[in-house]
């Protein structure tokens, strides 16, 4: 992946979005995770996780790629994104 698209990405993202995919990946241990918010399942690859792929359909690197891509390398995009961002909770 590119640096500038991982820096587009962490600039969109901002804090709270790199705070949140950091804490999903320490609490669950992975990105693409389902958590229990108040009882109600809360699935990241649909919520979260399609915000992410409609903003990776707009970068130069990504805009041919189909549904299957970024269903596929989303998850690995944000890892690498969060992997160097220091993040104060």
């Amino acid at each position: 992946m590119k640096t500038e698209t991982i820096q587009n990405l962490r600039k969109w993202l901002g804090h709270e979005g790199l705070y949140f995919f950091k804490w999903v990946k320490k609490e669950h241990g992975k990105i693409d995770a389902v958590y229990s918010e108040g009882g109600i399942p809360h699935p990241v690859h649909f919520r979260e996780g399609m915000e992410v792929r409609n903003f990776l359909r707009a970068q130069d690197e990504c805009k041919d790629w189909d549904a299957h891509k970024l269903d596929n390398m989303w998850v690995s995009i944000i890892e690498e994104a969060i992997a160097t961002e220091k993040v104060k909770e």
